[in-house]
Parts: structure tokens; sequence; C-alpha cells
């Protein structure tokens, strides 16, 4: 057998064996590709049954039980690894299998990756010659592919994003849906053939990759580099046979390869589990007998525990975290819940608590889980436990409870079990002497533009748990000044503004949902001409000033600067213009959030942009004179307008708009009429 026999035949046996070991088995997945359907029936809900809970429809926000204090403890990362299965030939890092049956590469035409793709692809686009790409998916999102020569020569390079793997993604999601919609059975799609990839150069020659008349063998090695993190890994070795345009790809028998470790850039046991600094680098490498590598260079990154519980499941109990999501099966238990429109609109929020929670479950008598770390690699965290906190012993707030405050001691309504106590080392908790489950809580919160953490102690049969709260606690004053240019029909003119915005956490104590809380806002600026305005023909001039207050009213509860809202005012504007002096009262709404994300990524370009944005627009018509003898002759304002916080309390402006001033004075028998359309630029500080 010559060895253009030997590629054909590893060709079919590497890429039959591509498409079996994708196909799903009885067997439940790597913990390193769950399903999410799946994920979701892996995680237990919390324990109800031994003791209904304190939550009501009402009353469903629970309060998280501290790790300090509560019997949990958490000993320093480990990294795990085996290399002793399979002969040297399968690497178990943490909880992720590396392999040749999930690191692999293929070289065939795009319809030849599944069987059925061809069903949804034409003719040009199923014959052109596709590089296929697994990997354990949990180990890489992005890198640059590098095709390396026998001799160690770099013969291609090929760089991936993150966005080119979330691309390939939605891709295969695409076909797969297509597929669905032909008869093919859903279960055919999951992980069979191309669906099992991470990745793929659909054009090969177009990318040009030196597939064609290469004579050398050669390996793939793909390399993840962030910062001073970095991952790599590297294949068998292949070599091709091509003649015209067809090519056939194929791994080159080599010799047996001595599996070795490195561990700090030492030998080490071919099975272990090291302890590792939380903010040094940690190095591994590993070479399998097949031929296979797999290295990295990264800092471990940090469990954030929320949260821990037992279940009702004896033997397994259920975290909460947030940020680094663990290896395995978890859930995010709160996943953005953007329209398709908003999506395809870029109106997405870019300010609020960026933090994305998830839940996963452990087992009791092996407690851990697996983190990836900041550019590669996978760690392992240990629990140690003694006292696990009771479901039955949370304590719930309200459904209406927010997610931001103005003040500090803030009334929170919540439930408990009539029979537990709570208490608090911070501010005070009162329970209902009508009804012992009920309770009004004085949150703590005294850190302005930070998340606020407030313990409340909870009792339950003698036994005393620490439990939780976040709220956000706001800037309600805002003070800017700024310059404003004017256009008006025959003259331009420069003028000074004075700014004030307050908003309000209830009206003097009494915190109704709908007519009190976080409702309620009121704003001044007074404008001051810099230059003269012309008043008649003569060409008299005087200056004009305008003082404007507003009352304003929010649709939905929230934060000013941080929560996006609709509302009403009720406007006083107060004109003078030379003798001319016109106050007035209208009626407008308002519009703010955060600047969508579709703009938000246009300004980042600027490096001085690069910060959190909040806009606003509001359109005012004012109607009625508060002088019997000025006639008001439809003025109006509309208002765009934004700013840039370059820290928490310090900010930039900008804004534009149309007003229109015009107004008749019967006494003086003079008519005053000036339409503009007006830029500004500003500073301003929170308070």
């Amino acid at each position: 057998m010559n060895i253009a026999q030997h590629l054909v035949l590893s060709a079919l046996i590497s890429f039959g064996t591509f498409a079996q070991a994708q196909e799903p088995t009885p067997a439940a997945p790597p913990a390193s590709t769950p399903a999410p359907a799946e994920a979701q029936e892996e995680i237990p809900a919390p324990q109800r049954s031994l003791l209904k809970t304190a939550a009501t429809r009402d009353f469903n926000k629970p309060l998280y039980f501290d790790q300090i204090d509560n019997g949990v403890i958490l000993p320093p990362l480990e990294l795990e690894y085996d290399l002793t299965g399979d002969k040297g030939k399968t690497l178990k890092i943490g909880n992720v299998l590396f392999n040749e049956k999930n690191f692999f590469f293929a070289l065939l035409p795009l319809g030849k990756t599944h069987s059925q793709l061809n069903q949804i692809l034409g003719s040009s686009e199923a014959a052109k010659t596709t590089l296929v790409m697994a990997w354990p998916d949990k180990l890489m999102t992005h890198g640059t592919l590098e095709m390396i020569s026998r001799t160690g020569a770099v013969l291609w390079t090929y760089n991936f994003t993150e966005a080119d793997h979330t691309k390939w993604a939605k891709q295969l999601e695409e076909w797969r849906k297509a597929l669905i919609t032909k008869g093919v059975p859903a279960k055919d799609l999951i992980r069979a053939g191309v669906f099992g990839s991470q990745f793929a150069i659909v054009d090969a020659e177009a990318a040009k990759a030196p597939f064609w008349g290469q004579k050398e063998s050669f390996r793939f090695c793909l390399t993840q580099t962030d910062g001073r993190n970095s991952t790599k890994m590297c294949s068998q070795r292949y070599g091709t046979k091509s003649s015209g345009r067809n090519v056939i790809m194929g791994k080159v028998r080599t010799d047996a390869t001595t599996p070795r470790v490195l561990v700090q850039n030492e030998e080490a046991p071919m099975k272990n589990s090291v302890v590792v600094a939380a903010d040094m680098p940690t190095s591994f490498f590993a070479e399998l007998a097949s031929g296979e590598s797999y290295e990295f260079v990264t800092v471990p990154n940090k469990l954030e525990l929320m949260d821990i519980a037992d279940t009702k499941k004896p033997s397994v109990l259920r975290i909460v975290g947030y940020d680094t999501r663990p290896i395995g099966r978890s859930i995010i238990l709160n996943p953005d819940q953007y329209s398709s429109l908003t999506k395809l609109l870029g109106f997405e929020a870019t300010i609020g608590d960026p933090r994305k929670f998830w839940a996963a479950a452990i087992k009791k008598d092996d407690p851990k889980i697996y983190l990836p770390g900041q550019g590669g690699g996978v760690f392992k965290q240990r629990f140690e436990l003694s006292e696990i906190p009771r479901t039955q012993s949370r304590a719930y707030l309200s459904k209406r409870t927010p997610t931001g405050t103005y003040i500090d001691g803030i009334k929170l309504e919540g439930r408990k079990q009539p029979v537990a106590e709570v208490s608090s080392d911070q501010n005070s908790v009162e329970v209902d002497p009508r009804d012992p489950a009920s309770f009004v809580w004085k949150f703590k919160a005294t850190e302005r533009g930070q998340i606020n953490r407030s313990y409340l102690n909870v009792t339950v049969d003698g036994k005393t748990y620490k439990s939780y709260y976040e709220i956000y606690k706001g800037f309600p004053r805002e003070l800017s000044g700024r310059f404003t240019g004017v256009q008006a029909k025959s003259d331009f003119i420069i003028m000074g503004e004075v700014a004030y915005n307050q908003w309000f956490e209830d009206l003097f104590g009494w915190t109704n949902y709908w007519l009190s809380r976080q409702r309620w806002g009121f704003s001044a600026k007074y404008f001051q001409s810099f230059n003269q305005l012309k008043v008649d023909t003569a060409g008299n001039t005087a200056p004009l000033s305008v003082m404007t207050v507003d009352l304003k009213y929010r649709v939905t509860p929230g934060l000013w600067g941080r929560d996006e809202s609709v509302g009403g005012m009720l406007s006083y504007q107060n004109v003078t213009f030379d003798k001319l002096k016109a106050p007035m009262l209208g009626v407008g709404a308002f519009w703010a959030r955060s600047m969508p994300k579709v703009f938000d990524d246009f300004f980042n370009l600027l490096p001085i942009m690069r910060y959190p944005k909040w806009v606003d627009m509001e359109f005012i018509y004012y109607m009625s004179s508060m002088d019997s003898k000025v006639t008001l002759n439809a003025p109006m304002s509309l208002n765009f307008h934004g700013k840039v916080l370059w820290s928490d309390r310090y900010f930039g402006e900008a804004g534009f708009g149309m007003k229109r001033y015009s107004f008749t004075d019967s006494s003086l028998n003079q008519k005053a009429e000036l339409n503009t359309f007006y830029g500004t630029v500003g500073l301003g500080i929170n308070f």
C-alpha cells in the first residue's frame, strides 16, 4: 500500500471517527459540552418538600446565604489532571477530556461533512473544500491556527475571533433548523458530522491554505492569547494528496510518543492535583501518546460565590455564583430578555449590573466545581462544608423590591417562616405583630455609585443563618454648567446655562409603589445670552434670558442615570426679552435610558468616550400663559441630551434641539417670535 492509499484510508477513518464520535449515545455527554435543556434538568430546585418556604407569588425575591459564618470554606484552587487513561492517549484536565476523538481536523467538500447537508446547499457551495476543526469547546473560543511542517516551519496561518466562532455556531444552528424542516430527525443533528465542530474554514482554497501540492507532513496548532494568558493545542501529524483541485487529508503514521507532563516547567507525575496560586500564572504542558499536545499559561479565575443551600435531592447542594461560569452543567438565572427587534436595532442597555448569575449542583459527599482560567486551562474549586443553610430558612422580599435606591435605610417588605426570628446588626428590622411572617427591613446602603450589600440574620430551630441582599445606591442630584450656541433666523446667540436635576426616593416617607417610590423629580435651568439680540428695526438690542422649572413623573420606578423609563412633565417657563416677560405653563413627556448599544459601540471608537453614557429626550408644549396680558403663539421645546460618565460623580454632556419662543404682550403692543436650533456642551457633577 503506497502513501496515497495510506492517506485515503486514514482520511476515511478520521472523518468516520469524527461522525461516529459526535453521534449521541445513551451515556451522559461530557461535562465540557452540556446541552442547555439537559443542563437545566441537572440543576435541582431549592428544597421545598420538608417545610413550605416563605416564598409567595408577591414575595419571590430570595435573600442569599452568605458563605461567611454559614459553614462554608473555599480552599485554594487546584490543578487536577490525569494522563494515565487509555495508555496515555487521553488527558483528563479537570472534568474535560482531551484526545484524538474530540480534537482533530478533517478536509473534505462541505456537502460531505454531513450525510444530509446537500439538501440545503447549492452545488457550488457544497463543493467547496472545507477544513473542519473539533476541540473540547470549553478550552478555546478564538485564536490563531498554524499549519507547521515537520521541520518547524509555519506553512500557513489563519486567525479567527470570538465573533467568528459565534458566527459559525449560528450557521450550524441555521443549517440544523433548515434540515429539521425537511424532515431530518433532530437527534441526527445534535453532534453528528459537521454539527459537532467548533469552527470551520468553508473555502480553504480561498483562504490560501497550502494543502494542494503539499509534499511534507504537518501538524495543526491552535493558540489563544489573552494578555499574559495563553492556551495552545497541537494535533497529530497530517499529510495531503492532491490531483487538480481535488485534495484528501489524513493522519500520517508516526513513531509512538512517550506521554509526559510538565507543571510549572518541571517534570510532573502523570496524575496529580496541585494547589495553585490565586493571583499568579500557572503553566501546564501535556504530550499524549497519540501525538497531540495541550498546554497553557494562565491565571485562575476566582469563584464568586453568592449562595449555597440544600435541594430536593438529599445528596445534592445548589450553589449560585456570578461572572466566571463553571465548566459543566449550570444555568443562567438572569438571561438577557431582549426581543428580536431590540437586538436587530442594537438597542440593548449599556448601563446596569453586568453580572450574570448562574446556578450549579455539587455533590454533598464530594463538593467541587471546575472553573476555566482567564486564558485557558481548568481549575478545581473544592468546598469544605459543615452546617449547610436550609432553604426553608430563607427569607423573601417583595417582587416590587427595587434594584436601586437613593437613600440609606430604604424600607424593604419581606416574608419569613412564622417561627423564624429576624434581626440585623445594621439599621433595623421590624416584624408585624399581626402577621409574624411579615417584616419590614431598613436596608443599609452607604456607598453611592456602588452595589451595597446589607445583612439580615435569620434564626430557625436555634440555628442562625446570615443572609443578605444587594442594592445599588445612586446619586439623586446633578448640577452642570453649559455653553449653548443658538441659531435663530438672522442671529447666532451664545448663551450660558446652569442646570440642576433632583429625584426623590419617596414623598416624605410615603412609599406607595404607584404614586411615590422613585417616581418624582424636578429640574431647574437658567439660560442667559452673552450677546444682544435685535429688538426692533431701529437696531435696538437686548439680552435674552429664560428660566425653566420642570416637575417630572416616571411611569416606571427606578434610578435616573441607570434605569430606563418614560414619563410626563409639568413645566414652568419664564422668558425675558428686553421689556417683554412671558411666564407660561406647559406639559410634556420624556424618555431616558442608557445609550443604545449600537450608538455606544460607535462612540467607543474614541478613547475619551469609552465610559457609560446616559441619554434622554423631552418635548414640552406651552399652552397656558400665567399673565393675562400675554398671549402665547405655540411655544415649544424639543431637547435631545446625553452625558458620558467619566467617573461615578463627574460627567461631560452635550445636546441639541429646537425651541420656539413666541408670544404677544397686549399691554406693550409688541410681539416676540424666535425659532431656534441649538447645540450645547458642558460639565457636571453627580452628588
